[in-house]
């Protein structure tokens, strides 16, 4: 049907005057920065030949995903002897083609698949990242269906995402510096109508891909239900809000990394202003500052959705395209002042977090691997002195030598010196790491009911190590607990679908001959 509404669109626009001006550039730049490449495409048709209609065709084929062809008409008007060097639009041109250039280089091994219903093109820098298509094109199914009625958009056309294996190439395809990119550990950015995301495979824990694959999608949805008028603060508070709705109707929690920044920051006066998240979050001096901006917009939209419902997000969006600032969209949201809005929101926020300020919970740190390690299976977590939180007795020096039997392969006598260790100081007993450990290898001889216990303990306090929720799930199929075991994999694959074993036991979980053939292809014990 597109090409009926292009051939309506030209009828409208060539049926007046013959000699009636060529649209005005700024609203082809307007057309272009919403997504609205329909039309765009139209107007600059009807644009004389010469420079400026060539760099719009260029540009044009950057949002179309036309790398090469952009490359040649923006090359070529480049070298024009009309066009000024100074000029705003050669400035455009020399942005545009940079980034034609560098998504060639980055995709120079791209392997291209799109979804079962079509609405997906996922493209693959690297082949061996192939192996997630299936759970990404799931997981943007059920967005797609859930997000229809909270954002009131569903595009009418494939959505491309790029899959990077190397976190340099991210550089390469946005506006996005290395430094911006491993100070923050920015991993996806929704920009040129299209999202690109960083591959799990070459961080050194993986990351929840799943849900910044759907964050980035909800990015792209505000952005079509906007015509892109949306700020960035409004944009991120967005997307966090609805990241997890592929898998649950509630909005995300927040995290308790995240609830402790937030604390502090509310105590202390140090709250990341809605100016400092322009142009990006990922623009932010650090990871620490980049996850309380986001926290504190994830909170706020979630506030405006506990109190005002669904109405108000609707409300906000539908003010926010008409022209209104974002400000002004959420304080006639919430039925007062914008600034009446975040006094209420900081009071119900240091209520909330009341007592996380004084808990170290730790931010979970996102690490990049090199991209050339094949050895994505490899646990990190055995390196160092991993127990000395456990202070200087007797449990600490059973728990140390219990991970230098571990490295040395002798598993049963690794058993009995972190049993020495539990014994040694009721801590240890409690202890999560030492739980882990001692879980996992019980697992390792055969015993998954002695290793369940301690794998939950584990869990409950780092749901997202994905080595710890492949154990989880390999237990509970071993004791029978086919659902929970289900859980526990499709938790580890949402974070690190490169653990080779999380596929041996899908296989046995599978639903179709199909799924098991697929899940059995890359299962290696």
């Amino acid at each position: 049907m597109r090409w009926l509404k292009a051939l309506a669109l030209l009828y409208v626009v060539t049926s007046g005057d013959a000699s009636a001006s060529p649209p005005a550039l700024s609203d082809i730049d307007a057309d272009i920065s919403a997504w609205d490449l329909t039309r765009a495409s139209v107007s600059v048709s009807l644009l004389p030949q010469g420079t400026d209609r060539q760099i719009k065709e260029g540009v044009l084929a950057v949002y179309e995903a036309d790398y090469a062809r952009a490359e040649d008409l923006l090359t070529r008007a480049l070298a024009s002897d009309h066009l000024d060097r100074d000029a705003a639009i050669a400035v455009e041109a020399r942005h545009y083609l940079a980034l034609a250039r560098g998504a060639q280089r980055a995709l120079a091994r791209a392997i291209t698949l799109v979804s079962p219903d079509r609405s997906v093109i996922a493209v693959f820098a690297d082949p061996k990242d192939t192996i997630i298509a299936p759970y990404l094109f799931q997981a943007m199914s059920a967005a797609r269906v859930a997000l229809a009625d909270d954002l009131g958009v569903t595009p009418d056309h494939p959505v491309r995402v790029e899959i990077l294996d190397d976190p340099a190439k991210l550089a390469l395809v946005t506006t996005l510096t290395l430094d911006n990119i491993y100070t923050t550990g920015t991993i996806g950015v929704t920009k040129y109508r299209r999202i690109v995301m960083t591959s799990p495979r070459v961080l050194l824990h993986g990351y929840p891909w799943l849900d910044t694959a759907v964050h980035e999608y909800v990015h792209y949805l505000v952005t079509l239900r906007t015509r892109n008028l949306a700020p960035v603060w409004l944009q991120e508070g967005l997307a966090k809000l609805f990241e997890e709705r592929w898998r649950s109707h509630g909005p995300a929690e927040l995290d308790p990394a995240a609830a402790r920044l937030l604390a502090r920051a509310l105590d202390r006066g140090t709250l990341v202003t809605l100016a400092e998240m322009s142009p990006s979050i990922a623009m932010l001096p650090s990871q620490e500052r980049a996850a309380l901006a986001y926290a504190e917009v994830q909170t706020m939209l979630t506030f405006i959705l506990e109190r005002r419902g669904p109405a108000g997000i609707t409300r906000i969006l539908d003010r926010v395209a008409a022209g209104d600032t974002a400000e002004d969209a959420l304080g006639i949201a919430w039925g007062d002042t914008f600034d009446h809005f975040m006094a209420n929101w900081a009071g119900e926020m240091k209520r909330r977090t009341a007592g996380a300020a004084g808990r170290e919970t730790p931010l979970r740190q996102r690490r990049f691997r090199d991209p050339d390690d094949d050895a994505n299976t490899a646990d990190p977590s055995l390196l160092g002195d991993i127990f000395s939180h456990l202070g200087g007795g007797r449990a600490r020096q059973h728990a140390r030598l219990g991970v230098l039997l571990t490295l040395r392969g002798h598993t049963r006598a690794a058993i009995q010196e972190y049993e020495r260790s539990r014994s040694a100081d009721p801590q240890a007993r409690k202890d999560p790491k030492l739980a882990r450990r001692l879980g996992e290898l019980y697992l390792s001889v055969g015993q998954p009911e002695r290793a369940l216990p301690h794998l939950d303990l584990a869990a409950s306090d780092d749901p997202e190590q994905p080595i710890l929720a492949a154990a989880q799930g390999r237990a509970r199929l071993r004791l029978g607990d086919r659902e929970g075991a289900r859980a526990a994999l499709s938790r580890a694959i949402r974070i690190n679908p490169f653990i080779p074993t999380i596929h041996c036991d899908l296989a046995e979980l599978a639903l179709s001959e199909a799924e098991a053939a697929r899940e059995r292809s890359l299962c290696d014990e």
